[in-house]
């Protein structure tokens, strides 16, 4: 094998690694809401280990907040990305960002329920990567 070969393995290898780390790493969220029949239904859950929006009628929303602080000595990248059937319906306030040292952000979910979804479960997952900032 060629030295070339060789460095560019060890450089893909690396940059693998990087990659599986940040995954393992990242804040993974479960978001859950259930849609039902009514007319400006709310039930709230109050648990903190997932962003559960609870029971939403139709045409009703609410908002969910995630705090991020840095406490390290360096400025970090944030990534949120949202998977699943419940992404289309939440928005959030920032998705690419750069958390400073010391700095404290809220990130704001937001679900709005269309009047034309289904009365049913619908789930998904948030996940935050970060990123250390080296350059």
């Amino acid at each position: 094998m060629s030295k070339i070969k060789k460095i560019l393995l060890i450089v893909l290898a690396i940059i693998l690694l990087i990659v599986v780390v940040q995954i393992v790493n990242a804040a993974k969220y479960r978001m859950v809401v259930n849609v039902v029949e009514g007319e400006n239904v709310m039930g709230i859950n109050p648990l903190a280990d997932k962003l559960d929006f609870g029971d939403l009628s139709r045409n009703n929303g609410m908002t969910r907040y995630v705090t991020l602080k840095s406490a390290g000595g360096i400025s970090t990248y944030i990534a949120v990305l949202k998977f699943g059937e419940i992404s289309d319906l939440v928005k959030v306030d920032k998705n690419f960002f750069t958390l400073n040292p010391g700095e404290e952000v809220k990130l704001a979910f937001e679900i709005q329920i269309p009047p034309s979804a289904e009365t049913r479960k619908y789930g998904g997952w948030t996940v935050i990567f970060r990123i250390p900032k080296i350059f």
